[in-house]
């Protein structure tokens, strides 16, 4: 990636931890820009020994044509339960050439699919959505991501940008901004967090370093 750099936030938010009735949880979180994107946060949280969650998001800077990253790993019991990744359009649809590259991706068949929820209309329709059965899968699934990845920076070399006050770069804002505000409808993370820190604590954290924008 070209001109990466650490995005410097408050210490409170790199690392938190919080015990409740011999319940722990940590959160550490990581972020970054680059040329083409205006965050890139890497987040990590590990509920005691029984939850562990991967949450990473790549955020264009809406001057460029590009898709939103995004992936999510939910782990119980060592298990991987959950995993998604998606390159989410930030208009009405993905650029046409990233389509057809989005269509010749090799996608291994999984065994179980899981449903997006109400607001997962904000995914494209080459989300991937699963619960890995084995081993064998949960690797699959890992090369999925790096497959989406690495497609999304090879795509970054191709595209230019627009100007900060152009009717596309602020049409993609708009979009930004309504894939942000339907995450934020993600009940379970609410609730983890409002359990561990109340309900305005969570809101804060929710709007401010989840799914800012």
């Amino acid at each position: 990636m070209t001109d990466l750099e650490i995005l410097n936030i408050d210490s409170k938010s790199s690392k938190i931890y919080r015990n409740l009735n011999n319940e722990e949880l940590l959160i550490i979180n990581e972020f970054f820009r680059a040329k083409g994107f205006r965050k890139i946060h890497l987040e990590v949280a590990m509920l005691g020994k029984s939850l562990q969650i991967l949450h990473c998001v790549f955020f264009p800077d809406p001057c460029y044509e590009l898709p939103i990253f995004g992936t999510d790993l939910v782990v119980n019991s060592n298990n991987i339960s959950a995993a998604i990744v998606d390159l989410s359009p930030v208009g009405k649809h993905l650029p046409d050439s990233l389509i057809s590259q989005m269509r010749s991706l090799q996608v291994p068949k999984f065994n179980e699919h899981r449903k997006l929820p109400e607001w997962g209309f904000i995914f494209s329709p080459y989300v991937c959505f699963i619960r890995p059965v084995d081993f064998l899968e949960e690797k699959l699934f890992l090369k999925l991501i790096d497959q989406y990845l690495s497609l999304l920076l090879s795509f970054l070399v191709r595209v230019g940008s627009d100007e900060i006050n152009s009717l596309d770069t602020m049409d993609r804002l708009n979009y930004q901004k309504r894939y942000c505000s339907n995450q934020k409808r993600n009940d379970k993370t609410r609730g983890i967090l409002t359990k561990f820190f109340g309900a305005s604590w969570a809101d804060e954290y929710i709007n401010k370093i989840l799914f800012d924008c």
